[in-house]
């Protein structure tokens, strides 16, 4: 493969400190630039941030069933934790993006930073913008039964990324989710079909790349059959060889044979047909001799967060950082703002100095990195795009598409004659608070509620926490005596503790109507005693807003069913 030689010239100007900086990709919480921000890129060289603009802190990993903090990272930020960050508009976080790209466009040798962070769609993402049209998940994608759709979302979503500030996204999600209890993957998978999967996930590589974003296919080598979640346990999954290579590995066989992955995220996880004893983060049998030598893969391969309990409590972080780069990966992702940042910086070095990661291994990680910002202009463009996010979300293509992906992802799944629902009938309302962290005009605690008001005046509300705690229950359980019909969500996002369980207690009460509001298709959100069942693949507020159609008759859901699960 002919070499960039503009990119090897400028390794070969670099420092150690220099290398070790562009292969690590460090965070940023919330909306204000702190003067540690700018050290990572000053001191540490650092090569991007994982943004995350609606917290202003990283803070421990506390599994949501036992309440255990399984990985704990000291708060040093000063800021009190609960509290969100300010709530920009995508131009005002776009400056903030913009004077960090130029601080580093600013340092000797010119290398930008790249920006990156989740986007899959509803409460998986991290850009809530009152400028940012949010689409469904990937698997509200697929219940669109339209390949298209998945090209046309993509490419909507590099749009709103890029004229953010953002360059490079953790999508597509690769994981074929064939275990309903999975908690962590659930809808964030197209299907739990490995042709369909593959079929979404490359429509949606080309409207990435179509989009200008870089993309990072995920999570390699495949989560979708494990029942645990890796940030808060390790997983432990013991499919046969034969199974892994030819349905979990499978999309990214295919994708890499199609040169459509540009990158790949690594997960956490110990996979015993490939390699029984390291978890695959920093496993070289599984980094390198899969994905690099069987697959031929010649893209950036970036891990997962290295901060979560599936690696981070058997090998510390900064070690698992440093194992990580030696088995073969080419960026790793530290997330935490702490002292964790100098122990990782270190780590990484020691592992250089005593060979364990040689400087020529050291050089082509860095190649591999550098080379990929080079191709997406990075280095001419920097942060420069030829669009605001205020014109990408006034374009009315993107207004129709959010619009018709929210209709095609909503299913009326069960209605034992409780819906369409009586204008002139009272009724309840009951809705969790926004998980997401979007608190603004377009998406807020109370969408539903807001978007049933509009087809009758006589909806009661009661709002609760993503979670119930012991008063919520109380409340509910006083309130839904004054009613014969009840509406509700169950919603569930990864580390949230369910409701489903007090749910379904409710729900054996037979003298009401309960319609229960699901975002899975799974019994995850759905018990096997709930009688009427909307399914909505997003809790977006264009989803609410079909979803109160669907209550009253006034929208005509169109998504089909998207797995072989059946509720």
């Amino acid at each position: 493969m002919k070499q960039n030689q503009f990119i090897k010239n400028l390794i070969s100007r670099m420092t150690i400190e220099q290398k070790i900086g562009a292969v690590v990709t460090l965070g940023f919480a919330g909306t204000v630039i702190r003067p540690h921000i700018y050290e990572y890129i000053h001191k540490y060289h650092c090569g991007g941030f994982r943004l995350s603009p609606n917290s202003r802190g990283f803070g421990s990993y506390v599994d949501p069933k036992s309440g255990k903090t399984v990985v704990k990272i000291e708060n040093t930020s000063g800021y009190k934790e609960g509290v969100s960050a300010p709530f920009l508009t995508g131009s005002q976080y776009k400056e903030i993006l913009d004077k960090l790209q130029e601080e580093a466009m600013s340092r000797p040798l010119g290398i930008p930073l790249h920006f990156s962070s989740d986007q899959e769609g509803g409460s998986s993402a991290n850009l809530y913008f009152a400028d940012t049209h949010v689409f469904p998940k990937p698997m509200g994608i697929r219940a669109s039964g339209d390949s298209r759709m998945a090209y046309d979302v993509a490419f909507a979503v590099a749009r709103q990324c890029r004229a953010i500030g953002v360059n490079w996204i953790h999508s597509p999600t690769l994981d074929i989710n064939i275990n309903p209890d999975n908690p962590r993957t659930y809808t964030r998978a197209y299907s739990d079909n490995a042709e369909e999967v593959i079929e979404y996930a490359e429509q949606a590589c080309r409207g990435f790349k179509d989009g200008r974003i870089i993309t990072a296919a995920k999570h390699f080598p495949g989560a979708g059959s494990s029942s645990k979640d890796p940030h808060y346990n390790l997983l432990e999954i013991d499919t046969d060889r034969d199974t892994l290579l030819n349905r979990d590995l499978l999309p990214y066989k295919v994708l890499i044979e199609k040169g459509l992955l540009p990158s790949v995220m690594v997960s956490h996880g110990i996979y015993t047909a490939l390699d029984e004893n390291d978890v695959s983060t920093v496993s070289k049998k599984i980094i390198t001799g899969i994905l690099r030598e069987e697959f031929g893969f010649e893209g950036v391969i970036t891990t997962d967060s290295m901060t979560m309990a599936g690696v981070a409590a058997r090998y510390g972080v900064a070690k698992a950082c440093a194992l990580s780069l030696a088995a073969g990966s080419d960026l790793v992702l530290m997330k935490a703002e702490n002292e964790l940042v100098d122990e990782t910086f270190a780590t990484i070095r020691e592992f250089v100095e005593q060979g364990k990661i040689t400087e020529k291994e050291l050089d082509e990680k860095v190649y591999r990195v550098l080379n990929l910002k080079y191709e997406y202009g990075l280095f001419t463009q920097g942060n420069i795009w030829h669009e605001t996010s205020e014109e990408v979300a006034k374009d009315e293509k993107i207004i129709s598409l959010s619009r018709l992906a929210a209709r095609r992802s909503v299913i009326a799944a069960r209605n034992n004659n409780a819906f369409p629902l009586d204008k002139d009938s009272k009724f309840l309302v009951i809705e969790q608070m926004n998980g997401a962290g979007a608190n603004d005009a377009y998406w807020h605690p109370g969408c539903l509620y807001e978007s049933c008001l509009k087809y009758s005046k006589n909806a009661k509300y009661l709002e609760t926490a993503y979670s119930y705690d012991s008063e919520d229950k109380e409340r509910i359980q006083k309130m839904i005596r004054d009613f014969d019909t009840v509406v509700m969500t169950n919603f569930y996002r990864r580390g949230k503790r369910s409701n489903t369980e007090f749910i379904e207690e409710l729900l054996n009460d037979k003298t009401k109507k309960f319609i229960l509001i699901a975002n899975t298709p799974y019994k995850l959100t759905a018990p096997d005693n709930a009688e009427n069942v909307i399914v909505t693949l997003s809790t977006g507020p264009e989803n609410m807003r079909v979803v109160a159609g669907v209550l009253f008759g006034g929208i005509e859901p169109e998504g089909e069913w998207p797995v072989k699960y059946r509720l």
